[in-house]
């Protein structure tokens, strides 16, 4: 039995997770065990391709953390494509839920926060789309501040620094966002969240012992444990390298074009591909206090994987990399439902239409140069010819 949109029939409860799995470790084991506890029957992901929302190679390929997901109790795993992985918190956000509901069968978005409470985080996501804070937000972000700054020395003024100091924390962002995609929608999903607390390594620090080389065993799956002690990790020396030397190429009209770029950023992002010997160095001379570096991160890595202008707020598809327990079930309803084709393949994609065709072209534009960046380099058409993992 699965979840019917026109509720007719036995009802399970599905719930839908964003995530990136950068990589799979100990907290996600955490969440799928709340998200059990919590009345879910099925789970599914919607997840962060070869890219994350830093604006970073993630450390290990799409189609090994889509397994460890399947593997680890997820039905179904769909894949965030790249243009919309690499997009601000709010754009990121409002792509994932936005999918989420258009595959017609997830009836519960369940994510972690550091708050943990609900009506609090709804609370402040009505504060942040109030005119009063808008209008704030205006104001210091034409004085020169970043959006996030902004918008919390808003919060701050109007609200009070309690609620302000929320959005310090970086789940509660997401959280905060994810509400108010939902909310902006009119979506029938119901939000649930749990509290997250640090009793283990976060995914941060799991990609530094990876980096350092260090014991991984009691935090990750054995394929992900596997993959770092053969080397199957991502270089972030040859990220650099491959990624200044495709920031060279790119002209003064392609970097006007660059997703989330503006008011003379644009300009500094092609001066400094031209003086800049290294990422971190172009990363150091585009950096102002008008703009976060993840926003600079995430410029730099649209504009070497080739995204340029404006796409759907919603991705125009939805790819599936993995399928788990009880996943077969569950999409043949979701293929019945969904109001965005579904398919593992990106070549049926390109067939969809034309929106669909150049989102897959950028997704596999990006895989193909993922794969140089690892330490173990694999040939080009990986998109094209990999086949998605299958738990039975």
């Amino acid at each position: 039995m699965v979840f019917c949109k026109d509720g007719k029939g036995p009802q399970m409860r599905v719930f839908g997770v964003v995530c990136e799995c950068n990589p799979y470790h100990s907290g996600h084991e955490k969440l799928i065990r709340n998200a059990l506890e919590m009345g879910a029957d099925r789970l599914v992901a919607v997840m962060s391709g070869d890219f994350v929302q830093r604006g970073e190679p993630a450390v290990l390929s799409k189609f090994d953390r889509a397994a460890d997901l399947a593997e680890q109790g997820f039905s179904l795993v769909f894949e965030l494509p790249v243009r919309y992985s690499l997009s601000s918190s709010e754009r990121f956000a409002a792509a994932s839920v936005g999918l989420m509901d258009a595959l017609g069968a997830v009836d519960t978005l369940f994510f972690g926060s550091e708050s943990g409470d609900l009506k609090y985080l709804k609370t402040i996501s009505e504060a942040v789309d109030d005119d009063a804070t808008r209008e704030l937000v205006s104001r210091y972000c034409g004085e020169g501040l970043s959006y996030p700054r902004a918008l919390s020395a808003a919060l701050g003024k109007v609200y009070g620094s309690d609620l302000a100091e929320e959005l310090s924390a970086p789940n509660n962002i997401l959280a905060i966002d994810y509400l108010r995609a939902l909310d902006s929608i009119g979506s029938r999903i119901e939000p649930l969240t749990c509290r997250r607390t640090d009793d283990g390594l976060s995914a941060h620090a799991v990609r530094e012992r990876i980096e350092t080389g260090e014991d991984l065993s009691a935090f990750v799956t054995e394929r992900t444990g596997a993959l770092v002690s053969e080397g199957d990790t991502v270089s972030y020396r040859k990220w650099s390298d491959v990624g200044i030397a495709l920031l060279r190429r790119i002209d003064e009209e392609h970097a006007s074009m660059i997703p989330d770029v503006s008011g003379g950023l644009e300009n500094r992002i092609y001066r400094a591909a031209r003086e800049a010997s290294s990422l971190d160095e172009f990363y150091s001379l585009v950096k102002t206090k008008s703009y976060t570096m993840s926003r600079i991160r995430r410029a730099a890595a649209c504009a070497v994987c080739g995204i340029f202008g404006t796409a759907p707020a919603v991705p125009p598809y939805a790819r599936i990399l993995a399928i788990g327990k009880g996943g077969k079930e569950l999409l043949r309803e979701i293929s019945s439902v969904s109001e965005v084709p579904v398919s593992e393949s990106l070549l049926t994609i390109t067939t969809f239409s034309e929106a669909a065709r150049s989102a897959a072209e950028e997704e596999i534009r990006a895989t193909d140069i993922y794969n140089v960046i690892r330490k173990k380099p694999r040939p080009a058409g990986e998109d094209l010819s990999r086949h998605l993992t299958v738990i039975d």
